[in-house]
């Protein structure tokens, strides 16, 4: 009797342990989404169209990941007393502050709270019916013709400047910045075009009640330039005219695993609002004391929180970039989390001559996949500078946004591809591909490589003809589109070779000192771009 008494303490004991996640703080799931209110057929009632729609536009469903949590189980645990800071539907689940075991027993009580981890059991989905009209805006007229500045070697080494050209600088992509404060981004210059365009769509401090332009950290602000500074001639983000959510999850002031969860929140929220782009330049292995830190076994993409969510984001219809850390010469080594989600780009550090960083962790996940995916610069990287000028630092975290920028201006230039889909595309541009390792991954991603290999339009949306082609072809457009139109040609650098005008439908000469090789024809109309191939022989 004595022997199961003291058993079931101890029992009692590991799992309190297991579910506390920082000093005070439990975490608690719960059983279903049973009696929510919501069904999945009427998705708008907990996303928003735009989020809906960027399911519809990759052919993904609303499913019970998207739920919300049953509101009456959090209401019953408020009710007993308990303190909650954040609720994640994803992970179906609730963090509750300033508690102890006492209470947390008590919360566990409950028959619809467990401590196992959820998955929805139901396989119901909803298919959103496709939208109609385009998803990304339509390029620039003209190439911006950027001087990038301090950012100059970043972009160039990824070939984005060539997308740059094309005038696709992720215009109507929408980026959410996840990381620490945002400190006077609202007044330095690399911004101003970003807030009086209306760009800077929103901002959340899911931390503390402190506006995320006067926390102390600039962490944030400095990540934030290297995707979206637009200020010709000293910094130029990858994205430039990208729409930006800035969200503080970060607490600075110490580092605990409840900065994961405001993470989670954070995503969730990026989903519900119709993000498309995840940037998180932070990443978690050791925190506070070392009762609650992690260890390289835990770095498989499912076992801490915030992985676990990351792992999410692509079935979502979002490309989350993540750094892969700075521990490459530390003791740990090895990549955080949630660099070691999957179906996410985790992002290494080189330098100018596109050596891997010291500093840059490595991989591979502890379950042996590649890690990081991809590298771009993270040395010496420039960034908008407190001072009102430029500066150069060094970290993975100025490594992932130069990519979040990069996939948010290829996202503009290729609107059907799904996250998935595009991510692969952007692997397969990268240069050790074929032979990846735990330093590199799989290398240095090419953009304008990348922009080459999609298909950019539906079969027969532009029919030319012939096709490969010697000295002329026949262009028309299939929804019978007639008129005098603007055509262009671009080589797969990102070169214009042709800019003249046509009749649709019509033909036109080549020019006889075009070179053999694949080409890319543009016909731009009041409210569409037509795109295709050609093969010139």
């Amino acid at each position: 009797m004595m022997f199961r008494l003291i058993c079931g303490m101890l029992l009692w004991a590991s799992v309190a342990s297991s579910q506390q996640i920082a000093e005070g703080v439990y975490w608690v799931y719960f059983t279903d989404k049973n009696v929510n209110g919501y069904t999945l057929d009427q998705p708008e009632m907990f996303l928003s169209e735009r989020s809906v729609h960027r399911r519809a536009w990759q052919g993904l469903s609303v499913d019970h990941w998207d739920l919300p949590v049953t509101q009456t189980y959090v209401d019953e645990i408020s009710a007993l007393g308990a303190e909650i800071k954040h609720i994640s539907k994803w992970l179906n689940g609730i963090a509750i502050i300033d508690a102890d075991s006492v209470l947390f027993k008590e919360i566990l009580d409950k028959p619809f709270t467990t401590t196992t981890a959820w998955k929805p059991e139901d396989t119901d989905q909803y298919v959103p019916p496709a939208p109609t009209g385009s998803r990304f805006a339509l390029p620039l007229e003209e190439s911006p013709d950027y001087h990038y500045g301090v950012a100059t070697e970043q972009i160039t080494m990824l070939s984005v400047d060539r997308l740059h050209d094309l005038g696709y600088t992720g215009n109507g992509v929408w980026i959410a910045v996840l990381d620490a404060g945002f400190r006077d981004a609202d007044l330095l210059p690399s911004f101003q075009s970003m807030i009086s365009e209306g760009r800077l769509l929103n901002t959340r401090n899911f931390v503390r009640e402190v506006d995320v332009f006067r926390e102390n950290s600039a962490h944030g602000m400095y990540v934030l330039s290297i995707m979206g500074g637009e200020w010709d001639g000293n910094m130029v983000g990858s994205a430039p005219h990208a729409g930006y959510m800035l969200c503080t999850t970060e607490n600075v002031d110490q580092e605990t695993r409840i900065e994961e969860i405001a993470w989670v929140e954070a995503a969730e929220y990026a989903d519900s609002l119709g993000f498309d782009v995840i940037n998180t330049s932070l990443g978690y292995s050791d925190f506070n004391g070392t009762d609650f830190d992690y260890t390289y076994l835990q770095m498989d993409g499912k076992s801490t929180f915030i992985s676990k969510a990351a792992s999410l984001t692509a079935s979502r219809g979002m490309i989350c970039c993540n750094s892969a850390g700075n521990s490459g010469n530390d003791p740990w080594y090895y990549i955080t989390a949630p660099a070691d989600a999957s179906e996410i780009l985790a992002v290494g550090a080189v330098d100018s001559s596109q050596f891997i960083g010291y500093f840059s962790s490595r991989g591979p996940s502890f379950d042996g996949r590649i890690k990081p995916e991809v590298v771009t610069m993270g040395v010496a990287s420039g960034v908008q500078s407190l001072n009102g000028g430029v500066a150069r630092g060094n970290g993975t975290s100025f490594a992932s946004p130069v990519l979040a920028g990069s996939v948010a201006s290829l996202w503009q230039a290729c609107p059907e591809i799904p996250a998935k889909e595009l991510i692969q595309k952007i692997l397969q541009s990268s240069d050790r591909y074929n032979n990846p390792g735990a330093d590199y991954g799989f290398g240095l991603p090419d953009f304008t490589m990348a922009y080459g290999s999609i298909s950019h339009v539906a079969p027969g949306e532009m029919i030319i003809y012939p096709n490969p082609a010697q000295s002329h072809i026949m262009i028309r457009l299939s929804e019978d589109v007639t008129g005098h139109h603007h055509l262009k040609m671009y080589d797969l650098s990102g070169r214009m070779v042709l800019s003249r005008e046509i009749d649709i439908p019509g033909s036109i000469l080549l020019p006889a000192t075009l070179q053999p090789g694949v080409f890319i024809l543009e016909v731009k109309t009041e409210h569409t771009l037509y795109r295709n191939w050609i093969i010139k022989e």
